[in-house]
C-alpha cells in the first residue's frame, strides 16, 4: 500500500534523482539486489548472534544495533535496485531474483526474531511465516497468469511480472520487522508479529479476490 502510493510521490523522484547521479552506470541493478540480499541475510545472522552472546549484554546489544543498522540498510538498497531497474532495460532473471532476495531478508529476519524469544514468538512466527507463503504463492500466481498483452493494455509495460498491490507490501514489511527488532519488550513483540500475521493472510485474500475480477468471467 505505501509502495503504490511512493511510487506516485515526489519521494520517488527524489530518489530517481539520487540513483541517477550517484548510482546509474556505477552499479546495475542485480548487483544492488545481491548487496541487499547479502546485507539482509547478515543482519539476521547477528540478531541470532546478539541473542546466543546475551550474557554479555554490552556485547549482545552493541551486535544488535549493528544488525538494525544493517537491515535498514539492506532495505535502502532494495529501494535503490527498484529504480536502477526502471531507468534500464528490465529483465526476467532481474525480476526474479528481486522477488527472491526480499523474501529472503524478510524470512531471514523473521527467523532471527523468533530465535531471540522462541517460548513465545514460535506460534506467532509460524503463523507469520505461513501467512508470508499463501501471500507470495498468490502474488506469484496472479502474476504468472497475467500475459505480456495485458501487461501493456495496464500500462505495465516496463514490468516482468505483474505487481498485484495489498494492504501489506514491502515497506509495510519492513516497518513491522523494524518495530519487532527495536521494541524489545516481550509483549509488544508477540502482539506485532500477531498483527503482522493477520495483515498478511488479509492481504492474501485482497489478492485472491483481485485474481477473481480479473480472470473469473474470463475463463
Amino acid at each position: 500500500m505505501i509502495d503504490t502510493k511512493l511510487k506516485k510521490s515526489k519521494i520517488n523522484a527524489v530518489i530517481d534523482h539520487f540513483v541517477d547521479i550517484y548510482l546509474f552506470n556505477r552499479i546495475s541493478a542485480n548487483q544492488m539486489t545481491l548487496t541487499g540480499l547479502i546485507l539482509g541475510i547478515s543482519s539476521a545472522i547477528l540478531i541470532i548472534l546478539s541473542a546466543i552472546v546475551k550474557s554479555n549484554s554490552l556485547l549482545s546489544r552493541i551486535i544488535f544495533i549493528i544488525a538494525v543498522i544493517i537491515m535498514v540498510v539492506s532495505f535502502g538498497a532494495d529501494v535503490f535496485d527498484g529504480s536502477l531497474a526502471r531507468m534500464k532495460k528490465t529483465t526476467v532473471f532481474g525480476g526474479i531474483f528481486d522477488i527472491f532476495s526480499d523474501r529472503s531478508v524478510e524470512v531471514s529476519i523473521l527467523i532471527a526474531i523468533i530465535f531471540i524469544d522462541p517460548g513465545n514468538l514460535l506460534w506467532p512466527g509460524i503463523f507469520s511465516l505461513s501467512s508470508i507463503v499463501l501471500c507470495i504463492t498468490i502474488f506469484l500466481l496472479i502474476g504468472g497468469a497475467v500475459n505480456e498483452s495485458q501487461l501493456e493494455r495496464m500500462d505495465e509495460k516496463k514490468k516482468v511480472l505483474f505487481y498485484a498491490t495489498g494492504l501489506m507490501e514491502r515497506t509495510e514489511t519492513f516497518i513491522f520487522l523494524f518495530f519487532m527488532l527495536v521494541f524489545d519488550i516481550s509483549i509488544v513483540r508477540i502482539v506485532l508479529m500477531w498483527v503482522f500475521a493477520v495483515l498478511v493472510y488479509i492481504t492474501a485474500f485482497q489478492r485472491f479476490y483481485h485474481a477473481y475480477k480479473l480472470f473469473y468471467n474470463s475463463d
